[in-house]
């Protein structure tokens, strides 16, 4: 099968858009099939990657690393047609999203949508947040989502919850990213085995949606009662400046260490060498972070989060607290002061992990895939 990628990102960028794009490539090429991959060019990166196609693009005023791509490209519009794909596989449903639309109608081949994320809950990335603006964003994803030919969800609260806030009422398959195991190899130690200090791990961007400023209120009031405790923050992004500001303020330089940006595979070693992973976001439409602190066979504590229910499950492989900080920082301690059932939340987080593979995933897209191209090609002929 020949497979077209579009992206409004991709790696340099660090996220988990292009986190799914990558593995599903990986196992897509891994079982024989030819996956090209087009996105906005980027500042000081080369592609290693061969069949990686670049848009112009523009810095976003934003300050943030992602890059608004120009769409006008000729030596694309000549190329696509000549990679024979059998589908398209958009990921965004603006912009490069558009152009993956258009191949689609003038190839002929059917168009994948993956709704990746609630898109009105990012507008703060483009300048804007106001209630107008998220409506605008509704209705233009709404139009988009309802052109495709098949519409996947990550999660089950994405398809039962937000696409109907999008007014999107289709078939939809629910499909989460997948973890790679291979960078999670089995523990030298097990979670909370040093007596002398607990290392707490949030790997994500540092944005706003993530709920850090919470994440910090939390691990001080737990802090306090131990002084073991420290917390790393793996990871960067728009709130860098802020977050480390508001970690002097509570006076926690010495206990709060940032890594920066970091590559997926030093993330995963991060984790492989920490105590306990701790996630604050309650925005989140999937949990690819969660599957890899769970595959690095750590216990978690999360803010109670619905997308998060489709892979763990609370009080066998997780804690979930509500949104208090007086109840996240109990959680904590509550395993510090009782690690063997923190090291058995781990045990089974790394077991459930396992269902979630990139050679279990990938089969189900193909299947998605094939299924559409049947579909597709029976209303043709209709």
């Amino acid at each position: 099968m020949r497979v077209g990628m579009f992206s409004n990102a991709y790696k340099p960028i660090i996220n988990g858009v292009v986190r799914s794009i990558s593995l599903y490539r990986q196992g897509l090429e891994e079982t024989g099939h030819f996956v090209s991959v087009f996105a906005p060019d980027t500042r000081n990166y080369d592609d290693s990657e061969p069949f990686v196609f670049r848009y112009s693009a523009l810095p976003l005023p934003t300050g943030t690393d992602y890059m608004f791509p120009v769409v006008v490209a000729p030596q694309i519009d000549w190329l696509v047609p000549r990679l024979r794909l059998d589908i398209v596989h958009s990921h965004h449903p603006f912009i490069v999203g558009k152009e993956a639309l258009n191949f689609s109608r003038s190839l002929r081949v059917p168009l994948v949508f993956t709704f990746h994320t609630m898109y009105h809950e990012y507008t703060h990335y483009i300048g804007f947040e106001t209630s107008m603006v998220k409506q605008i964003v509704k209705r233009v994803v709404g139009d988009y989502a309802r052109k495709a030919n098949r519409i996947i969800a990550p999660s089950a609260v994405v398809r039962d919850m937000v696409l109907p806030e999008y007014g999107i009422d289709l078939p939809v398959d629910v499909l989460p990213t997948p973890v790679d195991l291979t960078l999670f190899p089995p523990r030298t130690r097990p979670p909370l085995s040093n007596p002398e200090t607990i290392t707490l791990v949030y790997v994500g961007r540092v944005a706003k949606e993530k709920n850090l400023e919470f994440l910090l209120r939390a691990f001080d009031l737990a802090h306090q009662e131990d002084g073991r405790l420290v917390l790393r923050i793996v990871g960067g992004g728009p709130e860098f400046d802020k977050i480390t500001a508001a970690v002097r303020r509570l006076g926690l330089s010495d206990f709060v260490d940032f890594t920066g940006l970091v590559p997926f595979e030093a993330s995963a070693a991060e984790m492989l060498h920490a105590d306990m992973f701790v996630f604050a976001s309650t925005t989140e439409t999937q949990g690819l972070v969660v599957l890899e602190a769970m595959a690095a066979g750590l216990p978690l504590i999360l803010v109670d989060s619905p997308a998060l229910l489709d892979c763990t499950r609370p009080g066998i492989d997780c804690l979930t607290v509500p949104e208090d900080e007086v109840a996240f920082a109990q959680a904590i301690l509550a395993l510090v002061r009782d690690p063997a059932h923190a090291q058995a939340l781990g045990r089974a987080a790394r077991a459930n992990a396992s269902n979630f593979s990139v050679t279990a995933l990938t089969q189900r897209l193909l299947d998605i895939y094939e299924d559409t191209i049947a579909a597709y090609s029976r209303d043709r002929l209709q």
